[in-house]
């Protein structure tokens, strides 16, 4: 079992680079582990490819616009989001969307998955977090860990 716990998002964009502080904040309280890579996925888009391929389990933590209330959590399975391709003027416009399809195209798909995410608030240029969102930064650490456990007491 290899399991991927990938953040994305730009800090630099208020709450949108919520993904990227889970994923900080699991490097800093869980032990090094040979079967759970956690990656800062920032903004990489194509480029997170690599750090994907060889994964049987993924977690995707992000801010993800679902007209909730700011804060509010969400949780579904990889193949619920649609991968598709568009005209692009760079690789640098790559969306997540499109990461997936190219996840599919190279049948690089994880056994299981689970994308967690956050209601945001703001994503402006240089705002901060906003509290709501903040709040639930420790949620959603504890329910990565949880999920962690789970895959990995059903795979003994």
């Amino acid at each position: 079992m290899k399991i991927g716990v990938l953040g994305i998002g730009n800090p630099l964009l208020g709450d949108d680079g919520f993904g990227v502080e889970v994923v900080r904040r699991l490097s800093e309280e869980m032990r090094e582990s040979p079967d759970v890579e956690i990656i800062d996925g920032g903004s990489l888009g194509i480029y997170l490819l690599p750090y994907l391929e060889d994964k049987t389990h993924l977690i995707v933590v992000d801010a993800i616009n679902f007209n909730g209330k700011p804060g509010e959590i969400i949780k579904f399975k990889l193949e619920e989001i649609p991968g598709y391709i568009s005209f692009k003027l760079s690789e640098h416009q790559i969306t997540f969307h499109e990461v997936i399809a190219l996840m599919n195209l190279l049948n690089i798909k994880p056994d299981e998955s689970l994308i967690i995410g956050v209601q945001p608030k703001t994503n402006h240029w240089g705002d901060t977090m906003s509290q709501e969102v903040s709040e639930a930064i420790d949620k959603v650490v504890d329910e990565v860990k949880e999920q962690i456990k789970k895959w990995r007491e059903s795979a003994s």
